[in-house]
């Protein structure tokens, strides 16, 4: 990946940087606790980490002259750990880490292609970032969790000074 990407952990970024595309995804998730780990009485806590792992400009070539394009291709893992008290008397707070992979394609307004013309398409002019708007933690039993998590993916036009 040699563009440039961040996570934000505010949604939407500040009026200064505005987002030129963007997507928005649903990462879902049934989380189970490891065997080695002991049932779960209840959550504590949740936090997250987010990692955008590739970055890539896809080109693409359709047949009818005029719409050819571009898509942005994004990867990543949303790291979510999971706070609990055991259900159990000794050693009643444990940790579980669960790894989701996300994947997202950024393409224009109604779905069109992005131009190839488009200025965010010069070398490093433009930066990736996520956030998450909306974090659902449920617990459905003793060693399962659901999860659902909607991510917000935007791509920033970097401007040369």
């Amino acid at each position: 990946m040699d563009l440039q990407s961040s996570v934000i952990e505010l949604c939407p970024v500040s009026p200064e940087r505005a987002a030129k595309y963007f997507t928005e995804i649903i990462v879902p998730c049934t989380c189970t606790i490891p065997e080695q780990k002991p049932d779960c009485e209840q959550i504590v806590n949740f936090g997250k980490t987010i990692t955008i792992e590739d970055v890539q400009t896809v080109s693409v070539d359709l047949p009818d002259p005029g719409v050819d394009g571009n898509k942005i291709f994004v990867t990543g893992n949303v790291y979510l750990g999971v706070q609990y008290s055991a259900d159990r008397p000794a050693q009643t707070v444990h940790y579980a880490r669960f790894q989701l992979p996300f994947e997202a394609i950024i393409v224009g307004d109604c779905g069109d292609l992005i131009p190839p013309t488009d200025t965010i398409f010069g070398p490093n002019s433009y930066v990736v970032h996520v956030c998450v708007e909306k974090m659902e933690v449920v617990q459905i039993d003793k060693r399962t969790f659901s999860c659902r998590l909607l991510l917000l993916i935007w791509v920033e036009e970097v401007v040369a000074l």
